[in-house]
């Protein structure tokens, strides 16, 4: 007797919206080399973010799609996640792109500016004052990266935020007053685009 491999619901409903995304979306992957109009890329990348609500930089990742309108512009959603100590800060936003071709290299580089619109989570944990607590602010990062093409479907990418908010607040703690609360979180990743 044979056994049969069947996919459980959880992966059904994936490859369903997948392949419905795909359908729906009506343009192809667009590579690494020369993205045009209509056509998705999408990225990811290892870094740091700074100045975080109890004042440490932490490790994070970030994930990315951009689609092109234009030939130079592209839109799509940014979400950014630090959590390797015991804070955890989840943001997402909706991110607008340009892409400048930088000359002199062998392959297509590019500069990129960026600025976008969302929001951010934080559980903090300050282990100096003992205040825990899960804040939520507006979230907007600009910045400017490169985009340096290995291959026509490989990048190596570096990026520069700065994430401006109003995370967290002020508290009082036996009689003195610690500071929770951040404005502006730097944010530096090293990633892929493909």
């Amino acid at each position: 007797m044979g056994r049969e491999k069947i996919l459980s619901p959880a992966r059904r409903l994936l490859v369903l919206c997948w392949l419905a995304g795909v359908a729906l979306a009506g343009s192809a992957p667009a590579g690494a080399g020369e993205p045009g109009p209509g056509q998705w890329s999408a990225g990811a990348g290892l870094g740091f973010v700074g100045n975080t609500p109890d004042g440490a930089a932490e490790f994070a990742f970030n994930g990315h799609a951009d689609y092109f309108v234009a030939p130079r512009f592209s839109l799509g959603p940014l979400a950014q996640y630090a959590g390797a100590g015991n804070d955890f800060l989840f943001g997402l936003s909706a991110q607008a792109r340009y892409w400048w071709d930088i000359s002199g290299f062998d392959r297509p580089a590019k500069l990129i500016l960026q600025g976008g619109l969302g929001f951010v989570r934080a559980g903090i944990k300050d282990t100096d004052s003992g205040v825990a607590n899960t804040y939520g602010s507006f979230l907007m990062p600009i910045g400017v990266g490169i985009d340096y093409a290995v291959t026509p479907r490989l990048a190596l990418t570096a990026d520069f935020l700065l994430n401006f908010t109003s995370l967290g607040e002020t508290v009082r703690i036996g009689g003195r007053e610690v500071d929770l609360h951040t404005n502006v979180m730097s944010a530096f990743y090293l990633g892929v685009r493909f």
